[in-house]
């Protein structure tokens, strides 16, 4: 037996159908709405999973979102899937690659704190965009200081005048092999260098190592330990042995840019004092003009005005030591490559021969030492 209906489906909103005397009373018009119905209901019960926002055909993708892309300020959520494409419209668009910032869905956004210092500055040389794109953002926001360079050459210039911790290089790069640049790089700076590329054969780590990288790592990898290793490199930099140069006579500390000369205060101007620091970081072994050039001026015109300057500063940096007793010899023409500075020789027991500026100090002091 049915009576007729009344009221509205809760799904579609349309009539109810005649209503039977038996059973619970209906809250949906047919099985299509019943069956939408539960879906909802079992769509309500999940926990929220963030969709992937892309746009494909004029429809969003609907797929679970795993990573979050932002361009100033504006976020759109991508799975998988959708990640390059999304980036790579970015860039068509006009979007810088370094201003788009790619973290996974869920990673909170480490903001440095106000007022605290930049725990190193890393330069970045990186030829893909959509790589510096994601990865400079998220070393800044771990508190790195980040410069990008696209290739070997933008790379070189940056080193050779920008003060840096580290240097993260790609070996694919487009204008040079990465090798190469590691070799030129080592001519003209200290600063170490961690080789982050796709070359990961044993012959490749050893060529890395070989030509003065500090670490390896191989793509693909974590973030962490990417700045894990970059935060290690500079905690030994900063380790309170590598910021005092003292060979017994002349003593140099790098961070408060004092100078002194058997406990007396050598007066130097900041160009003559990052020469001096320069050569004595390498102490007994020669320091190319080219290194000098790069380390103190950052880069100071045609090699022949290179050289004439570098002359010139040597030649005072000389006479300002020679006015607390260190001899000329103490700095040393490598005839065709460049200077070095010849620290201090062990102690002997007999009487000394020879021309070292600590001879000079320490028997000018003691006149009855070396006698026999």
């Amino acid at each position: 037996m049915t009576t007729p209906g009344g009221g509205t489906c809760q799904v579609c909103g349309g009539p109810m159908p005649r209503l039977s005397t038996t059973g619970r009373p209906r809250k949906t018009c047919s099985n299509k709405c019943r069956s939408q119905s539960r879906r909802d209901r079992q769509r309500q019960a999940e926990p929220a999973i963030a969709r992937c926002e892309t746009e494909l055909f004029g429809q969003a993708c609907q797929r679970a979102a795993v990573y979050v892309v932002s361009v100033d300020g504006t976020e759109q959520r991508v799975c998988q899937g959708c990640r390059e494409p999304a980036l790579a419209l970015l860039v068509s668009q006009g979007a810088a690659a370094t201003a788009i910032e790619v973290r996974r869905h869920g990673e909170a956004v480490a903001q440095q704190a106000p007022g605290d210092p930049v725990r190193g500055r890393v330069l970045l040389i990186e030829d893909d965009e959509r790589v510096a794109g994601a990865l400079a953002p998220a070393l800044r926001r771990r508190g790195l200081d980040v410069a990008w360079a696209g290739t070997g050459s933008a790379g070189l210039r940056e080193a050779m005048v920008r003060s840096l911790d580290v240097i993260v290089l790609d070996l694919g790069l487009p204008d040079v092999d990465g090798i190469s640049l590691l070799r030129r790089l080592r001519d003209v700076s200290e600063v170490p260098v961690i080789i982050a590329t796709a070359r990961g054969e044993t012959v490749d780590r050893v060529l890395g190592f070989d030509n003065g990288a500090h670490d390896y790592l191989v793509k693909p990898y974590h973030l962490d330990e990417l700045v894990a290793r970059i935060r290690n490199i500079i905690r030994q930099r900063a380790k309170p042995s590598a910021q005092i140069y003292d060979d017994g006579v002349l003593r140099l500390a790098f961070a408060a840019r004092d100078v002194l000369v058997a406990g007396n205060v050598v007066d130097l101007s900041e160009r003559e004092f990052q020469l001096l620091a320069v050569l004595v970081r390498s102490a007994g072994a020669p320091v190319t003009v080219a290194t000098i050039a790069a380390q103190v001026w950052g880069e100071i015109g045609p090699e022949a005005a290179r050289k004439r300057t570098i002359t010139v500063f040597i030649a005072t940096l000389r006479g300002k030591l020679a006015a607390h007793g260190i001899g000329p010899d103490a700095i040393v023409t490598a005839r065709g490559i460049g200077y070095y500075y010849q620290p201090p020789r062990p102690a002997t027991a007999g009487p000394r021969i020879g021309y070292s500026h600590a001879d000079r100090l320490l028997n000018s002091a003691d006149p009855h030492r070396g006698s026999p």
